[in-house]
């Protein structure tokens, strides 16, 4: 599977291409439809009651206490009204372009290359145009074989006289971003327009014809404050390349880049999939520019504003998207999230002093491009140990790549700026320390019971999981560790249950379906709890059983990529490609896209929306490194999770990443591990399904 044939008047239907700073969707018929956008193009302007007076977490620490309800629900009510009562902060599109054909094709149909991230348009068998968006120059081209006129759509949305633009795409009315009327212009073989916003930011598209061929790009003032010069210099230097030249140097870095690693579970719709999931990876995120927010560089083309405003969310959403692309060998790719958050720092720093009242870093759970609080649930936005979670991303690189200049430089310092901030938080109770407020996103919804007491489980998990890897890192690098031992003395442990099921918090388990499984961090992707011991088998096996007495009801798309990887972690291989398979079946579409809820009604869930997001797709590609190669708990298990119909089969991954900086290829045919390499850095023991291996550096043949 790499041409996807595709054919849809539907832009999440349609055929996704990227280089990491352009995305483009062809979609449509006559006129055809190339939308242009980039990750960063966003409306900033703050909203000025984020943290207004009186709104902080010392006050809703007050309201909890007090048990003043009303008010509690005022307060918290206030910070989601923020986030949905206005059209900005959020992130925006800029339209598209338009190609209205003579004569007009009756068949229009598009093959998607995914490894050469390129699309050929067809009308019936003949071919009207090819486009891509080129890796090198940054730049998308256009190569036409049929007489077409181009024209911009600019989204009504950004219009002064717009009825569309409510926070998360439904078209409310009244509702408007207020921009004056976008100007379109033309200078010989150039056509832009210009869209000035309510304040110094402007944009456009662009698009130069030479011939037969269009090449176009999008541009802001932060590109530079000529951003329209900017563009035609960027698009002419494009051109003198040729539409061939660039086609042949994109093709070369795209095969370099598919070349990284690959996996061959044996099932078509599983291997198609994780080919897709890597292929938009690339499409949309890149070193030195910004990370996927939650459609990546495709914003919805609907005259809307995108779901959720296409916040970053560091509720689940960051965190999946960027946790598999260091096992998948993508680390070139999947480092501008941890740039990101590092460059970040003071935003982080300020949110914490202004919210918080803590010295350190924290994170809005649902934040801007510029790392500002955007409102929504109070219950996580506002949630302190959130950043924690994030902040993993900074020990996984560490982990992976056994860098250790990373960790002295980077990953210690800050992940000791996280730990200073909740430090800062906790308060001591009969010689234990508790956050004063806990609760396990999103659980019970953002209202006054989403707040557990005593802390919940997800908390206690990240709070555990932050200062032991901080006692950790100070070992490493020869510093003190005994005020991190001290905290975590005096942290509670996880509650578990008689049955051995891991609850919410001490009092409760969770009563009901719920698609988060935020109280389940200390099993994944905290590792706190492993498999190994016959007591941890049995808090696996009475938590999986409780999670299915429960069922699937309110579960949605990332649930189901979660689920397999619990029961990956619990060897349960027959189980774990039961969840990936619906979760291919039932909420991914033939681009790729994850559309959330269970669109096709298999009866998988109770949720039916489509809204496009993309970071399930790297919990299942999660979940299925952990059925070939589990580093949990030390050494390497090798298919250790798969499935019965798999091992009958044959299974092969190459070029895979361990934790210690190891790379892994091996091959299963029939039950029986009929090929082993492991490369490494550096001399290093290891054990393989209990044998150990001395491995020198460089490439090791072991089978």
């Amino acid at each position: 599977m790499d041409k996807i044939e595709l054919k849809s008047e539907r832009w999440d239907e349609g055929a996704p291409i990227g280089n990491g700073k352009i995305g483009s969707i062809v979609y449509g018929g006559n006129p055809l439809k190339i939308t242009v956008d980039r990750a960063d193009l966003w409306d900033l302007r703050p909203n000025e009651t984020t943290l207004e007076k009186g709104f902080n977490y010392a006050n809703l620490v007050k309201l909890s206490a007090d048990g003043n309800e009303d008010e509690w629900r005022e307060r918290a009510r206030l910070f989601e009204d923020i986030f949905m009562g206005k059209p900005y902060p959020s992130k925006i599109t800029a339209g598209r372009i338009e190609l209205s054909f003579t004569p007009t094709p009756k068949d229009v149909r598009y093959v998607l290359d995914i490894k050469a991230a390129e699309v050929r348009v067809y009308d019936g068998d003949d071919l009207i145009a090819e486009i891509f968006t080129d890796y090198i120059t940054l730049v998308g081209a256009i190569r036409l074989y049929r007489a077409a006129k181009l024209s911009f759509h600019i989204p009504t949305y950004l219009s002064d006289v717009s009825e569309n633009g409510s926070g998360i795409g439904d078209k409310d009315k009244g509702v408007t971003m207020g921009y004056p009327k976008a100007i379109v212009k033309n200078d010989g073989e150039f056509g832009w327009y210009e869209q000035n916003t309510l304040t110094d930011y402007a944009f456009g598209i662009c698009a130069l014809r030479r011939s037969n061929v269009v090449y176009y790009t999008l541009s802001t003032t932060d590109d530079d404050t000529n951003y329209v010069a900017y563009a035609k210099n960027a698009l002419s230097t494009a051109a003198k390349e040729g539409f061939d030249g660039l086609l042949f140097r994109h093709k070369k870095s795209w095969a370099e880049y598919n070349a990284k690693s690959s996996v061959k579970t044996g099932n078509k719709a599983i291997d198609d999939t994780y080919k897709k999931s890597w292929y938009l990876f690339r499409c949309c995120s890149r070193k030195g520019y910004y990370p996927m927010p939650l459609q990546g560089v495709w914003t919805a083309d609907n005259d809307a504003l995108p779901p959720w405003k296409g916040d970053y969310h560091h509720d689940t959403n960051t965190e999946l998207s960027y946790m598999s692309y260091l096992a998948a060998n993508r680390s070139d790719e999947g480092v501008a999230f941890i740039d990101y958050l590092w460059k970040l720092r003071p935003a982080f720093e300020k949110f914490a002093d202004e919210f918080f009242g803590v010295e350190g870093l924290l994170i809005p759970s649902c934040s801007t491009a510029d790392g500002k609080p955007m409102g929504g649930w109070a219950q996580y936005s506002l949630s302190p140990t959130m950043t924690i979670w994030a902040a993993q991303s900074f020990d996984d690189y560490y982990r992976y790549t056994d860098d250790e200049e990373f960790l002295r430089n980077r990953a210690y310092p800050f992940f000791k700026e996280v730990g200073s901030a909740v430090k800062g938080l906790l308060k001591e109770v009969n010689g234990k320390l508790y956050l004063p407020l806990s609760s396990s996103p999103e659980i019970f919804d953002n209202t006054p019971r989403a707040y557990l007491t005593p802390n919940s489980n997800f908390d206690l998990a990240l709070m555990t999981y932050l200062y032991k890897t901080l006692k950790d890192y100070a070992a490493e690098l020869g510093e003190d560790t005994s005020e991190y031992e001290d905290i975590l003395s005096r942290l509670d442990d996880i509650a578990i249950d008689e049955d051995g099921v891991v609850m919410l918090d001490k009092t409760q388990r969770l009563p009901e379906t719920h698609r988060h499984f935020s109280h389940l961090m200390c099993l994944y992707p905290l590792r706190l709890i492993n498999y190994d011991t016959d007591e941890h088998k049995r808090i696996y096996d009475a938590t999986i059983a409780h999670l299915e007495s429960l069922g699937t009801g309110y579960w949605v798309g990332f649930s189901f990529a979660m689920a397999a990887q619990i029961y990956a972690l619990a060897r349960r291989g027959n189980a774990a490609y039961e969840k990936l398979g619906q979760f291919v079946k039932g909420f991914v579409g033939e681009n790729g896209f994850h559309l959330n809820g269970d669109y096709k009604y298999y009866g998988y869930t109770w949720f039916h929306y489509r809204p496009f997001t993309l970071e399930s797709l790297y919990g299942f590609c999660d979940a299925v490194h952990l059925t070939l190669i589990d580093d949990t708990s030390g050494g390497i298990k090798l298919f250790a999770a798969i499935s019965d119909e798999m091992r009958r089969g044959t299974v092969e991954f190459r070029n895979l990443r361990a934790r210690g900086g190891l790379i892994v290829s091996a091959k299963m045919k029939n039950g029986t591990v009929v090929g082993l390499k492991v490369e490494s850095d550096k001399p290093v023991k290891i054990a393989i399904d209990g044998r150990e291996y001395s491995l020198r550096r460089g490439k090791n043949i072991l089978i």
